[in-house]
């Protein structure tokens, strides 16, 4: 009976130890699998925010100097610029861009949105979700709202009325100068992710 008893104890105990040995095994290679996720999706993101960086600073002295050229017209300091658009018979914004396209890439958000779906991003830290966070919006208001403010403006009859050049160029100048402003603040937006990212 003491023997049998022995036997049963040893095979419960052998019983609890292989269940929680499986746990601890599947646990681990769980562990494992959500590590090289959130790896992955570190790298990914950074690649992301390295590109998208690259087309700001591309973007941002291109569209400083386009503010500019339209300041001087508006205070009066560049007259044979203003004579130059009324020799069109529309409002030629090629005389402020340099022939060059206002977006000329896309800033992507891929990697980010994978992230979140895959819920991959419960991994990180707040400092750091918070830091894409404000990238990343701040991605879509330049994009989606302030560039289409701009394009919709230049689209619009009224604005090739060369009769009222000068107020639609002071709506270009307050749009452009919001533009600009934003892109200097999302440069430091991406040096600041990219940073948390590289600590992670």
């Amino acid at each position: 009976m003491k023997n049998t008893l022995k036997k049963y104890l040893v095979d419960g105990l052998l019983i609890v130890f292989s269940v929680l040995f499986a746990l601890f095994i599947n646990k681990l290679a769980e562990s494992t699998k959500i590590n090289k996720q959130k790896k992955i999706a570190i790298e990914s993101i950074q690649k992301e925010l390295y590109r998208n960086a690259g087309i700001v600073n591309d973007w941002y002295p291109r569209h400083k100097a386009t503010m500019e050229k339209i300041n001087d017209i508006v205070e009066g300091r560049n007259d044979s610029l203003k004579n130059e658009f009324l020799k069109y018979q529309f409002l030629n914004l090629a005389l402020l861009t340099e022939d060059e396209s206002l977006m000329d890439a896309f800033l992507t958000n891929t990697a980010w949105e994978t992230a979140k779906t895959t819920q991959v991003i419960s991994e990180f830290d707040f400092e750091t979700i918070r830091s894409l966070t404000f990238v990343y919006d701040m991605q879509e208001v330049i994009t989606e709202k302030t560039m289409i403010k701009i394009l919709d403006y230049y689209f619009d009859r009224e604005a090739h009325n060369l009769e009222q050049l000068e107020p639609t160029l002071i709506q270009f100048q307050l749009r452009f100068s919001e533009l600009v402003g934003q892109e200097a603040l999302i440069q430091d937006f991406y040096d600041k992710a990219i940073n948390r990212l590289e600590s992670l």
